[in-house]
């Protein structure tokens, strides 16, 4: 358009030359009628050709967001005695989701009955005086979908035992991180670096479990695995492990300089040992603001925790310290404070009911080198004030305190304070590298996020002249907010009217409108019982429309989906459990009323002789999609297919032989449904992945397939994608796959690989429509020499199918993408430290370029550019076989010690 409207403008100059010319009147000198002189530079004004017009200036691309923003420097530490309240947990409880997850399943190699039920462990906490309880079943995100996770008498926080070896706790995670391909020698440490980088993505806490066993070799010496970095908190008080040795592992991350809290825990698997080794026979304590899960997963990020002994009468210990000699103690024990060397800081310790025990202090390089004070509590409040100093040198230097009884049996334990030479706290390195991130250059702007605090799961919808809009997640020391940001405006704002309890935000916008919805928990989070709620805006999202209330049911109404009609009316999708299991559930038009779309599958409450012969399958994580003519096209996960749905290992005997109904994570399907938009009636289920067998748990064709992502490409097809692994929880990566349907979503293509790379923890894909019509697909991937979690995209076209991968992120990880058109947004970690930094920022750039010259690969990387399903899972399934099984790494623990 520009370009022809300079043609036209200089065929218009040339004829208004011409028209003067025959008339005498250009180029003459003094009207003589001489020819033109070409145009002499010294000629006076009015001689000579005119200048010719200058080319038009080529508007210039719009600038959306920050691209030149900063990175500022961490807050302060504040300097004023902190306020909150002692919460008491244990941090590793198992329940019968773990495939040893009570004794009589151990004995028997998973044959026999389970019956450590979800509610069964609950109760027992609330037995227990336990404030918050986070259950932590093997490799499964299961447990949480178990109609028992509920409880009004103390809050419930995300849980998992991440990883086949070594095995973490990650608390507060919102997904289950996997456990990929093992590093190559001198690297075992890269999967288990990548899923703790997966884990803070998602807002969560790192916990390194049992170190004797998992962390070191079988002579004390900590192995690779313990050159993680940027880890939180150290189980050192596990009752079923070596506990002198768990706090001798930490000592030496300390003296690395690595800073992290410690925990205690009981690793609880069997009921029968509730007396003794149950949940709370020994206690962490979260020093928190508020009772809420994000105010609980900070304190315990930054390591604030005192751990005791179990019991009424157990005795108490806290520490703090006073670094600036004015009387007031802002440190709490994980904290780090800035000391020159020689400079007195003032302690201060508490005991609590430690009459006839000894309280003792230990400095850096540890206990071996004996105390640095003794102290003996004279009556049953004790308080004791002591000063220490850094010692000359960069050596890393920190302090903790013990309670023992006489006889030297453990008591009470505090996180160690560290004492620094500056504030900046330093690169920790352990006995093997991590790799510094690769400095690649993306141009991507900041959308929101500050210095030392969270933002992230964000999303992205377009206004029809190309404006991003921008939602994201945005976290404070108590609870969650959600932003949202036009492009083409400075400054966010915040949509939900209750402060501190939405997450999950989604936006869209269509037909003259912008709607966004989200996961609320104002109503309280004990019990958990989150609604959904939408908000509208008609003109572009400057200004707001009251919220809406969608679910109203006394379930959990979980992860929304949102697309727009054509005349503006929202459609919003979600999972609710208010009739047992997650159903999926979507809702036409703010109001509208909420329709089941997998009331026909079964919920079963079992029976009382097997925990685990309930059946709950879920349907979960709704990806939506409307095509031209209104019809609305809904994808999501479910287990339903599932042998043994929501239960990993065994279930005892199936058809008389033991064993085989064991899937381990389950067989998860993609699934859609597609409403007619003239009747509103939903077609039945159609399965797009459609692999593995509810008759046979054993079929190679078995998949775990999550995460659907669903686009329409405007010429009448369906485009899906989702990630895919192999039924084998730990030492595989999962991969994107794809499917084309043809005829509205009621057939689907058979699935194909989409960039694969066998050395990539490839997930959660996002699909959008190019501005030139070409799919464009986004997904989370590790392939890079780094090691990082980086952005990578492949176009798809009906004409050639899938692009060979392209990178589409720099520095740093970038997690959780999502797009729209031509843009793309994504949390990253990019300009925080490498550890006790919780920076992570939303991001936004164009897919149009590719980041990086060539890929950075891992040694031995092989890249497949064209590549069949049948291809990649035989490569897989190869590799399951020839590593151990996943249950060789699980505990065995019929007798703690």
């Amino acid at each position: 358009m520009e370009q022809s409207r300079g043609i036209n403008r200089w065929l218009g100059l040339g004829l208004l030359l011409l028209v003067l010319a025959s008339c005498g009147g250009g180029g003459g000198s003094g009207g003589t009628g001489q020819p033109d002189d070409g145009g002499d530079p010294g000629s006076p004004p009015g001689q000579g050709d005119p200048d010719p017009e200058p080319e038009p200036e080529p508007e210039p691309e719009p600038v959306y967001f920050d691209p030149e923003w900063r990175n500022e420097p961490l807050p302060a530490a504040p300097l004023e005695a902190p306020r909150g309240q002692w919460l008491a947990t244990d941090t590793h409880v198992h329940t019968d989701h773990s495939s040893d997850g009570s004794m009589w399943r151990q004995a028997s190699d998973d044959a026999l009955p389970g019956n450590v039920a979800v509610a069964d462990q609950i109760g027992q906490a609330v037995r227990q005086d336990l404030d918050f309880l986070a259950l932590t079943d093997h490799r499964t995100y299961d447990q949480h979908w178990d109609p028992l996770w509920t409880s009004g008498d103390l809050l419930l926080i995300p849980g998992e035992e991440a990883n086949g070896r070594p095995h973490a706790n990650i608390l507060g995670a919102v997904d289950t991180v996997l456990d990929g391909m093992d590093g190559a020698e001198g690297a075992e440490h890269r999967p288990t670096q990548q899923s703790l980088w997966d884990a803070h993505g998602q807002g969560a806490v790192w916990q390194s479990n049992h170190p004797d066993r998992d962390w070191s070799d079988d002579d004390g010496t900590p192995n690779d695995h313990a050159s993680l970095i940027g880890g939180d908190l150290i189980e050192v008080w596990n009752i079923a492990q070596d506990k002198d040795a768990q706090l001798a592992y930490a000592e030496s991350r300390w003296n690395l300089g690595m800073e992290t809290g410690v925990t205690a825990s009981s690793d609880n698997h069997f009921r029968e040992l509730w007396l003794g080794f149950g949940p709370g026979t020994v206690k962490t304590h979260v020093f928190a603001p508020v009772v809420t899960e994000r105010a609980i997963l900070g304190a315990l990020r930054h390591g604030h925790t005192v751990l005791s002994q179990g019991g009424a009468l157990a005795p108490f210990l806290t520490l703090r310290a006073d670094a600036q000699g004015d009387g007031v103690f802002e440190a709490l024990p994980g904290d780090a404070v800035v000391a020159a060397a020689g400079q007195p800081v003032t302690l201060r310790m508490r005991v609590q009911r430690g009459l006839a025990h000894r309280l003792r202090l230990y400095a850096a390089p540890g206990r071996d080198a004996g105390p640095l004070a003794t102290f003996r509590p004279s009556s049953s409040d004790d308080t004791f004030v002591t000063t220490v100093s850094r010692p000359e040198g960069d050596a890393p230097y920190w302090v903790y305190a013990e309670v023992t009884d006489l006889l030297g049996v453990r008591k009470a334990l505090t996180s160690p304070i560290f004492l620094r030479a500056s504030d900046a706290g330093g690169v920790p390195q352990g006995e093997r590298a991590v790799p510094a991130s690769l400095q690649w250059r993306d141009g991507a702007a900041l959308v929101v996020g500050e210095r030392g605090a969270f933002s992230g799961f964000a999303d992205v919808a377009e206004t029809a002249e190309g404006v991003p809009l921008v939602v994201a997640e945005r976290h404070d020391a108590e609870g969650t907010d959600i932003l949202f940001r036009r492009g083409d405006q400075a400054e966010p704002v915040v949509l939900n009217t209750l402060a501190g309890a939405a997450r999950f935000p989604r936006v869209a916008a269509g037909g003259g409108r912008v709607w966004v919805v989200w996961e609320d928990e104002r109503r309280g989070q004990q019990p958990r019982r989150p609604r959904i709620i939408l908000r509208g805006s008609t003109d572009g999202g400057l200004t707001w429309e009251p919220e809406v209330l969608l679910s109203a049911t006394e379930g959990r109404a979980i992860r929304p989906a949102l697309a727009v009609l054509a005349d503006g009316r929202p459609v919003v999708a979600w999972s609710d459990n208010a009739r047992r299991c997650f159903d999926l559930m979507v809702q036409i038009g703010a109001d509208g009323a909420a329709e089941s779309l997998s009331s026909d599958k079964v919920c079963d409450g079992g029976h009382a002789l097997d925990t685990r012969s309930t059946r709950d399958p879920s349907s979960l994580h709704p990806a939506l999609t409307v095509l031209a003519d209104d019809t609305v096209v809904v994808a999501f996960q479910d287990n339903r297919f599932d042998v043994n749905p929501g239960w990993t290992g065994q279930t005892g005997f199936y058809d008389g032989l033991e064993g085989l109904d064991r899937t381990d994570p389950d067989n998860w399907e993609i699934v859609t449904r597609r409403r007619d938009p003239d009747t509103g009636v939903w077609s039945p289920l159609v399965r797009v992945s459609n692999n593995g067998s509810p008759d046979d748990a054993f079929i190679e064709t078995a998949l775990a397939d999550r995460h659907p992502s669903l686009v329409a490409d405007g010429g009448g097809r369906l485009i899906a994608a989702w990630d895919a692994k192999v039924l084998r929880s730990a030492g595989v990566n999962s991969a994107i796959l794809a499917s084309v349907s043809e005829d509205g979503g009621l057939s689907w293509s058979e699935p194909v690989p989409v960039g694969s790379n066998d050395q990539a923890m490839s997930q959660r894909p996002t699909l959008a429509v190019r501005g030139d019509g070409a799919i464009q697909a986004v997904w989370m991937d590790t392939r890079d020499s780094d090691w990082r979690h980086r952005l990578w995209g492949s176009r798809w076209r009906a004409e050639t199918g899938w692009s060979p991968a392209r990178r589409l992120s720099g520095t740093g990880n970038a997690v959780w993408p999502r797009a729209a058109g031509d843009q793309v947004v994504f949390a990253s970690d990019r300009g925080g430290l490498a550890q006790r930094d919780p920076t992570w920022r939303v991001f936004h750039r164009l897919t149009g370029s590719a980041v990086g010259e060539t890929p950075s690969l891992l040694t031995g990387t092989r890249s497949v550019t064209s590549d069949t399903l049948a291809n990649w899972r035989r490569r897989w399934l190869d590799r399951a076989r020839a590593i151990p099984s996943p249950e060789t790494q699980d505990h065995d623990h019929p007798h703690p010690h």
